[in-house]
């Protein structure tokens, strides 16, 4: 396995891995993603800005991780730990439902832990849906903190927030 940038040619393949996680994640209840969001307006963008980074194998991708300096509006009211200065954000991060649980996240924020410490970020912040379990123990092993939470004006679940200094 190996993580890459991704390319524009690998749109259709990171949509299809989107909708795979999507039904996935609807199936156990979690609706926070849907056929509007993540939506290819904004996955296209994140592409032409080379924001997206795909872990593939034999040519396969297996997951995506978005990483860059973006601060999403519901993080306004977060009151962080740490100081602002020179944050990676982790966001839309996907393993497709067949190799989940074969070490794919993991990977991911491995590999998003040494680009911010690669490029001397402070720290990385990223949040998950509050019910998403397996998610949240992922980054307490990994040993983010939450901070705080925020609810979405579309999600009556809130969202907990993570970071980690680097």
């Amino acid at each position: 396995m190996e993580i890459l940038q991704a390319k524009k040619s690998d749109l259709i393949e990171i949509l299809f891995l989107i909708k795979e996680c999507v039904r996935d994640m609807n199936s156990k209840g979690m609706k926070h993603w849907n056929s509007s969001y993540p939506g290819i307006e904004e996955i296209s963008a994140d592409l032409d800005n080379g924001f997206i980074y795909l872990v593939k194998e034999k040519g396969v991708c297996e997951g995506m991780v978005t990483l860059n300096e973006s601060e999403p509006n519901e993080y306004k009211g977060i009151k962080w730990s740490g100081d602002s200065s020179k944050i990676l954000y982790m966001k839309r991060m996907a393993v497709h439902p067949i190799w989940q649980d074969k070490g794919v996240a993991e990977m991911l924020v491995t590999f998003a832990e040494k680009f911010a410490k690669d490029k001397k970020y402070n720290y990385i912040r990223l949040d998950t849906l509050s019910s998403n379990q397996l998610e949240a123990k992922l980054y307490t092993n990994s040993s983010y903190d939450e901070v705080g939470e925020f609810y979405s004006t579309f999600q009556k679940t809130p969202f907990k927030c993570y970071e980690k200094k680097i």
